[in-house]
């Protein structure tokens, strides 16, 4: 059976907001909520991420802070395994992440 998945957490002021959306057999998805300078810092997982701006705009770091992809709403961006990977919103953002397979460690803020 189908299942109808949509952002509605809120926006922190002291740190970006991990909504859990979903987990299936092999992916975990997740939402992010950032206000405009808040940052999910640069770190790994085993897993293959792909990112996507919902609402706002942010920079997506790949390998290092120096690596900036900046997107837009309905933007995305794929990390592969391992792959050093953060993001910053430039505007107040909502991202959704992908990620498979489920990762061991959850990500710590």
């Amino acid at each position: 059976m189908g299942l109808t998945l949509k952002p509605d957490g809120v926006f922190n002021d002291e740190k970006p907001h991990i909504q859990p959306a979903t987990t299936g057999k092999n992916f975990k998805m997740v939402y992010f909520h950032l206000k405009a300078g808040q940052k999910i810092p640069l770190h790994t997982t085993s897993s293959e991420v792909v990112v996507t701006v919902l609402k706002g705009k942010g920079n997506f770091f790949a390998g290092s802070y120096e690596n900036i992809n900046t997107l837009s709403e309905g933007e995305s961006f794929f990390y592969e395994p391992e792959e050093p990977h953060g993001f910053e919103a430039v505007e107040d953002m909502i991202v959704q992440a992908v990620i498979t397979p489920i990762p061991e460690k959850k990500l710590q803020l």
